[in-house]
């Protein structure tokens, strides 16, 4: 790694077989950072303290710069086709150029790391800096540490089973892309009834298929994450039975769910088509940037919810920078579980192109209850229909009423739509006995305009006892 002592920026050179992105050049105090490429985006990775000055080198013509998110306020500059600015705090940034979204540079700009754990360490995995590592499926046990230093790329993926206290760490990148015909798909990190878990720094890039995926774990912290993933199907981070779990301050760019909670089994333990799974709870996501794809959703609950409750949920003081498709926010609950006591607050809608806010209880595609026979699911699909709604026979509501849940206790608080173009809403219960209820609104804006009621904000409710707006 190269350090520039002056101002304190740590840089961290690719290893050697690594081409550079042939799109964007960047300098960090005037020093070259080297810039990784993939299908859908350029980025950059190093870590600092106080204030540095970025330049940016596209190799193309630049008529627009955005420098997202927005919320961040960051002053530029372009001269000659360069452009220039300074920031004085750790920060995941994505710039975008003349208004087009297919290929970005995102810099990640790291804090200085601190304990970082010794080589020596029989507990740590180390995977050293200025190579290419490729160890296949590492399996963590109890009290381990993995740690990718900075420059250091690992192909591989990750996980362990009713392990406590293990750690992933590092600047890092773990890559998960695989030639063809190499072997099935793995989830990048795939920890199995753990707890006490923290991933912090690392940044995972072109997952084949779900990224990280705590499945009936305990006190999980995932901190400074950064995701950069295209594939269909590449969820960001799927807690899957687990409860007690803080998100804070990553940066998640996926093509399906970016975070999702779900309720049911994977396991021995918890089969996957067992009548209940654990109940979720205590989970809170924080300070992060999300940029979703055209699958999925951005800030998900479902649709797997397979339990009694699902509840004390805090989406908080986020950036939502793209919604290509889907929702921004949304909970959709195809079983029997309840939902309750959920909250987002605090959060910047830049660009949501199809769905703001998507609360259902339904029959989908991914319930119990679905037709077993594939081409029949597919005949109840309807054209136009949103996500993975099934359509209910003629007479056949009675049946289907019995697996569903409910949603309650929904609170959108200070959610402002900055930018893009205008979304709708959708609030649609099951029936009466299975409604939405109890859903407050308050302070919702479009581009500073505050929104008072269902018409103004473009909602499609049916089935819903109780929406305030505020």
């Amino acid at each position: 790694m190269i350090r520039a002592s002056d101002r304190g920026a740590v840089l961290y050179p690719a290893p050697p077989g690594i081409d550079p992105s042939g799109d964007f050049r960047v300098q960090v105090d005037g020093r070259e950072c080297f810039v990784y490429a993939c299908d859908t985006a350029s980025f950059a990775i190093f870590s600092f303290s106080g204030k540095i000055d970025i330049s940016v080198f596209p190799s193309h013509d630049v008529k627009w710069v955005d420098i997202r998110p927005l919320s961040s306020k960051i002053r530029h500059t372009v001269q000659g086709n360069v452009i220039r600015f300074t920031i004085d705090r750790p920060r995941n940034l994505s710039v975008e150029l003349n208004n087009e979204i297919t290929n970005p540079l995102y810099l990640f700009a790291n804090p200085l790391e601190s304990d970082v754990p010794s080589a020596a360490d029989s507990t740590v995995r180390f995977f050293k800096s200025g190579l290419i590592h490729e160890p296949g499926e590492i399996r963590l046990k109890t009290g381990e540490t993995l740690y990718i230093e900075g420059g250091a790329t690992v192909r591989g993926s990750i996980t362990a089973e009713d392990a406590n206290g293990i750690r992933i760490l590092g600047r890092g990148i773990l890559d998960g892309g695989m030639p063809a015909g190499t072997g099935r798909r793995k989830r990048m990190i795939d920890l199995l009834r753990c707890t006490d878990v923290r991933i912090d720094g690392i940044t995972i890039f072109d997952s084949p298929t779900w990224t990280v995926v705590p499945q009936f774990c305990r006190n999980v912290r995932i901190s400074d994450l950064k995701e950069v993933c295209w594939k269909n199907g590449s969820d960001g981070i799927d807690l899957v039975g687990t409860s007690d779990v803080v998100i804070d301050g990553c940066f998640l760019r996926n093509n399906d769910d970016n975070v999702v909670i779900k309720a049911w089994g994977g396991s021995e333990k918890y089969p996957r088509q067992a009548e209940k799974g654990p109940d979720v709870r205590n989970i809170q996501v924080l300070n992060s940037v999300i940029w979703n794809m055209a699958w999925g959703n951005a800030l998900e609950i479902g649709f797997e919810l397979r339990s009694d409750r699902i509840s004390d949920v805090l989406f908080k003081n986020c950036d939502v920078i793209h919604v290509e498709r889907g929702a921004t926010f949304s909970i959709h609950n195809g079983d029997y579980a309840t939902v309750e006591n959920i909250r987002f607050e605090d959060i910047r809608v830049e660009d949501s192109r199809h769905k703001l806010i998507d609360l259902a209880v339904f029959l989908s595609q991914y319930s119990t209850d679905r037709p077993v026979d594939p081409e029949e699911r597919k005949r109840r699909y309807m054209n136009g229909a949103w996500d993975g709604v099934l359509k209910v026979s003629a007479g056949d509501s009675a049946r289907h009423a019995a697996f569903r849940g409910r949603i309650r206790n929904v609170v959108f608080k200070d959610i402002a739509v900055v930018g893009g173009p205008v979304p709708f809403s959708i609030l649609s219960g099951f029936d009466a006995a299975h409604p939405v209820e109890n859903v407050v609104i308050e302070n919702l804006t479009f581009y500073g305009k505050k929104i008072r009621n269902a018409e103004d904000g473009k909602f499609s409710i049916r089935n819903v006892k109780g929406v305030a707006f505020k």
